[in-house]
């Protein structure tokens, strides 16, 4: 049973396909225009998803995250149920949610994790890059903790460090925040159906 999981967003939504042994096949990202208006957003995006939903048999969405604006969390609301809405006419079974907190152990990366940590956590995973690139992400990034915890950087000093950090590796290997995240959860969901079978 192949599965399709998602990391929405109206920005960037990132996709992932699995084989039903939990093989990653594609990972990609659905990127509207920006000029578009949030309504129209949500159109292309669900439409351009449609288009994967036929061969898949089930369906994985990283569930809503409240702690952020408020704005923001209403129209990935209403992005998400514009998605499931599509799946349920398609397949007419429902799609599994999972939290990132919950879904990144199950995948072996801390919940708390950082975008620029399970950026490398993939890259290393499926060796998209050479190790002494992902060394120096990792590298720099133990910097910017080690900065932050004797107080060299602030917290948002050190909190947009880490996203540059993010957008770099993003720049570099073509591996986003966004795709990378859809990967977690279906690395998550594949642990879950190999516990079940033992």
């Amino acid at each position: 049973m192949s599965y399709l999981s998602l990391d929405l967003s109206l920005s960037s939504t990132g996709y992932s396909v699995f084989s039903d042994d939990g093989k990653l096949l594609t990972h990609n990202k659905v990127v509207p225009d920006k000029g578009l208006d949030n309504a129209t957003k949500i159109h292309f995006i669900v439409g351009k998803l449609k288009e994967l939903f036929t061969n898949v048999d089930m369906l994985l969405i990283e569930d809503l995250y409240v702690n952020l604006n408020p704005k923001a969390v209403i129209w990935l609301a209403r992005l998400s149920g514009g998605v499931i809405f599509s799946w349920m006419d398609t397949k007419y079974k429902a799609p599994k949610l999972y939290q990132a907190i919950q879904a990144r152990p199950l995948a072996g990366i801390k919940g708390n994790a950082h975008k620029a940590e399970i950026q490398m956590f993939i890259l290393e995973k499926y060796k998209k890059v050479p190790y002494a690139q992902i060394k120096k992400y990792k590298t720099e990034f133990n910097s910017l903790k080690a900065q932050y915890s004797v107080k060299k950087l602030t917290k948002s000093q050190y909190n947009y460090a880490k996203d540059k950090l993010s957008l770099q590796i993003e720049t570099e290997t073509g591996l986003g925040e966004d795709e990378a995240d859809s990967i977690i959860i279906g690395l998550a969901y594949a642990t879950e159906v190999k516990r079940r079978r033992r």
